[in-house]
């Protein structure tokens, strides 16, 4: 079988380009001819998946311009190529299967509290390619987001399947922590007797509302608590939050580092994960967290907190102000047994959402619409 994977950034350590290379990998290993097309690739990466990378011209200029051109060319390619299935990643309008990770109009809804510019590219985009509704299925990485899908652009729930992304269980894995832990809070200069807050994300940092955990990790050390907190992810304007956390009195406290790929190491290094992102389409820093058994403090809007039950409920965010996580935060920093109970029950929530499961699912929605009787390739 030959299929297309189409997204334009298959590179760095985003979500999408995780979920891209991990199925990549196992369908090429289970013979598919797999054949990648981005902007941007991540050769070595491609070749260690045995999947075959094709580089799509960039048009540097114009938000919707160099993204409906990118779809065009794409598409053109696609027609040539005598695919058994085309998997686009939002980035075209027509595909056999369709898996979104943004919700851009609902995130911005909730991060600025008004509608999306109607001159947004992206904006544009999407609503064009859900509208058109030009795919036989949509995957989506929460029900968060399939809901999202259904009452704004209307896609039947019929054609909307919901897969959660995976995590690799031998990497984010709670039994390593003992021997992890103490070398990277050594490492990051943080005491055994000091409560360490980790906020992990790609990027994006006013969507992850990063100027809300500044605020609320002020507020718990003037409570008394004796504690560090550590940022890390992708920022090209890092000079604001530094002044802010420099304002709040907690700049000696509070660290801020880019992604690393060993990201595991930081998570043992964490006593709480704090998640208060506005919205989030899934929140793979959550899943990644909870497997390696640290309590997870995250919001409603996050589509990962679907997978909480019972007690750790108890700390999502209702309304995500720097109150309310402060108060959560200060519950947690006092209260040893509660965080080791909290982070014992976390393994057990993303257990079944390993990369293997989560190919497993979307290798079955492949088979599905193979066995129907809809022409292949582009609908």
């Amino acid at each position: 079988m030959r299929i297309a994977i189409v997204s334009r950034r298959v590179s760095g350590l985003s979500g999408a380009t995780s979920i891209i290379i991990e199925n990549a990998r196992r369908l090429a290993a289970g013979g598919w001819s797999v054949h990648v097309y981005a902007e941007s690739l991540d050769r070595d990466a491609l070749a260690q998946a045995q999947a075959h990378g094709h580089r799509v011209p960039a048009w540097p200029w114009g938000s919707y311009f160099k993204r409906w051109l990118f779809a065009v060319v794409c598409e053109r390619l696609l027609e040539r190529g005598g695919f058994d299935l085309v998997h686009g990643h939002g980035d075209i309008f027509a595909q056999d299967v369709l898996s979104l990770h943004n919700c851009v109009h609902a995130a911005h809804e909730a991060v600025h509290g008004e509608p999306l510019p109607p001159g947004s590219g992206v904006g544009r985009i999407h609503a064009r390619m859900l509208c058109a509704g030009r795919f036989r299925l949509l995957i989506a990485n929460s029900r968060l987001m399939q809901e999202d899908v259904c009452r704004r652009f209307g896609v039947p729930r019929a054609k909307i399947e919901v897969v959660y992304p995976g995590y690799a269980p031998a990497r984010f894995c709670a039994a390593d922590r003992p021997a992890l832990r103490g070398p990277m809070r050594a490492k990051l200069g943080v005491r055994e007797d000091e409560i360490l807050f980790g906020l992990i994300v790609s990027g994006d940092f006013v969507k992850r509302a990063v100027a809300t955990f500044i605020e609320a990790f002020s507020r718990l050390r003037r409570e008394g608590v004796a504690a560090k907190a550590l940022v890390v992810g992708k920022e090209s304007r890092l000079g604001p939050y530094l002044r802010r956390a420099a304002r709040e009195g907690v700049g000696e406290a509070l660290r801020f580092l880019p992604p690393m790929d060993a990201i595991e190491r930081c998570y043992h290094a964490l006593d709480v994960c704090v998640h208060p992102a506005r919205y989030e389409e899934f929140g793979m820093s959550v899943q990644e967290a909870l497997a390696c058994g640290v309590p997870v403090i995250t919001g409603l809007q996050v589509g990962a907190a679907e997978l909480l039950t019972g007690a750790p409920r108890d700390f999502l965010l209702r309304h995500g102000d720097p109150g309310e996580l402060a108060a959560k935060m200060t519950t947690l920093a006092r209260d040893a047994v509660l965080r080791r109970r909290l982070g014992e029950l976390g393994p057990a929530a993303v257990a079944g959402n390993t990369w293997d499961r989560h190919f497993a699912a979307t290798l079955a929605c492949y088979e599905r619409l193979l066995k129907d009787s809809a022409p292949k390739g582009i609908s």
